[in-house]
């Protein structure tokens, strides 16, 4: 190759590094204070925190209980002769169910008042010696011992006589439960005795009643619930209407009235339990299903409101972001109440007319500025 050329070669590439290394040293120069690159400000919609007249509620999971459920056992033994009742039938107190053959208990109870009769004149012939030997006594002719004799046989014939009475008493009353009756109103089930078996006291039960109406529900709302919302039991009764949602979504017709309220706190829920009396005459509340209650307050309360966009939610913590100096965004931490699909109520933390971000509430990062727009 000409040496000139190779020359040529040689100066181009010394050149070239030359060029790259000037290019390197000022790409590591730092740039002047002030010059760099400042973060993009993000529009976000404001507008104030408003009013709204609100009526709190909570729901909860409830359980229909009858108030009286009575599992019928026969209290005497013998043959059934006749079921009186049918299955799934609706009952009155005092409505026969069953006969059970009440030959034998007829014959102790005849024999008992037959007893009852011996026994009185047997007693009424103690009672004349008795008097007869007082009488003798005081005159002189009867000696002690016929008289402590006399008495001796009064009080002997005095007690046969009651007890004579007492198995009367016992007779008729085995004979009075040969008819089993329907101790309460209610719903009767499946019959476990059909005419022709023999039953005893050990037979288990014959048949169940429950009582239909009315029902109760049973529902038990947190004890900070109780005590701060509802404001204990007092407040519970006099400030809110209880109704129920059907298993269907449907809101059950009838009101309920609370019945009572649990002695106790349920340690393992940290639960109230709370009993509300409901009307059931067409029988929608079926003991032992699940429903929804709807606790709600009887008057509306005022709140501070804001729409559900404005409030960010950290944890266990609410909060809202304000624009402060310098459009730099101010978190705010907020206590929420009850809300809607449309509202969060806001019970403290919050002004009413105090101006928050309600849109872009997302795009906020802390120590950026934001481009606030009213809405």
């Amino acid at each position: 190759m000409n040496t000139s050329v190779i020359r040529h070669c040689r100066a181009a590439a010394s050149s070239f590094v030359l060029v790259a290394a000037a290019v390197a040293a000022v790409a590591q120069e730092p740039a002047p204070q002030g010059e760099g690159p400042k973060p993009s400000m993000f529009l976000v919609g404001v507008g104030k925190a408003g009013h709204v007249d609100h009526n709190p509620v909570r729901t909860f999971s409830g359980r229909v209980l009858s108030p009286e459920t009575v599992a019928v056992v026969a209290q005497v033994a013998g043959e059934v002769k006749e079921v009186c009742f049918e299955e799934g039938a609706l009952l009155k107190k005092g409505d026969v169910l069953y006969q059970i053959d009440p030959v034998k208990y007829m014959a102790a109870a005849a024999s008992a008042r037959a007893q009852v009769a011996q026994a009185e004149a047997s007693a009424d012939y103690a009672r004349k010696t008795f008097d007869r030997a007082t009488a003798l006594f005081e005159k002189k002719v009867a000696s002690a011992d016929d008289l402590d004799s006399a008495t001796s046989g009064k009080a002997a014939a005095e007690a046969a006589l009651d007890a004579a009475k007492a198995a009367l008493v016992a007779a008729e009353d085995n004979l009075a439960h040969c008819t089993v009756v329907a101790p309460v109103d209610g719903k009767v089930g499946l019959n476990a005795a059909t005419a022709g078996n023999y039953v005893s006291t050990a037979s288990g039960p014959l048949c169940t009643i429950v009582r239909q109406d009315p029902v109760r529900v049973a529902f038990a709302p947190g004890s900070r619930d109780y005590l701060s919302f509802f404001g204990g039991e007092k407040g519970l009764r006099e400030l809110f209407d209880v109704r129920v949602r059907l298993a269907d979504g449907s809101v059950y017709d009838g009101e309920g009235e609370v019945e009572f309220v649990g002695n106790a706190v349920n340690a393992a829920t940290d639960t109230m339990p709370v009993y509300a009396r409901f009307p059931n005459g067409d029988g929608l509340l079926v003991p032992g299903a699940t429903v929804k209650v709807e606790v709600k307050a009887k008057e509306a309360k005022r709140y501070v409101s804001l729409p559900l966009t404005a409030v960010v939610h950290d944890g266990d913590k609410d909060f809202v972001w304000m624009v402060g100096e310098h459009n730099m965004p101010v978190r705010r931490d907020v206590v929420t109440g009850p809300s809607t699909a449309t509202y969060q109520t806001i019970l403290s933390g919050l002004e009413e007319g105090e101006e928050v971000i309600v849109r872009g509430t997302h795009k906020v990062i802390p120590n950026v500025p934001v481009e606030p727009v009213s809405l």
